[in-house]
């Protein structure tokens, strides 16, 4: 699994009471990955405009056709302002028919970066493995 960098959206200094949000999308083709992981660098280089957006990894997994993120949010009603957010809709619109996604969400108490990634990859490994 290849890591991005982190990157910080525009309310980088929340650190308690976060929302996080872990997605991972399934390509039924491998041809169709190049235009979702471009898709997604899109909406990645745009999350600091994102109101409640703390930051944001995105993964790819190339052996198994998997793509995703982990987001970290102000709260709920923000990542859910993000999943209407026009951009977004547009990208889910026009990848909708190429693979499955699968998405879990929580509460931490703290911004603790490295213990939302550990996590996260958990779960990740999992869904990976289960095909």
């Amino acid at each position: 699994m290849l890591w991005s960098r982190w990157t910080a959206g525009s309310d980088s200094e929340t650190v308690n009471d976060v929302f996080v949000a872990v997605t991972m999308f399934r390509a039924r083709r491998r041809r169709d990955m190049p235009g979702i992981l471009w898709s997604g660098h899109l909406l990645q280089r745009r999350w600091a405009e994102l109101p409640g957006s703390i930051g944001v990894w995105t993964w790819l997994d190339l052996r198994h056709a998997c793509t995703g993120s982990v987001s970290v949010w102000r709260d709920e009603a923000d990542m859910r302002a993000f999943v209407r957010w026009k951009p977004h809709v547009e990208i889910v619109r026009r990848h909708r028919q190429a693979g499955k996604m699968t998405s879990s969400s929580w509460t931490s108490p703290q911004l603790a970066r490295r213990a939302i990634r550990f996590s996260a990859e958990g779960l990740l490994t999992t869904w990976i493995a289960q095909g």
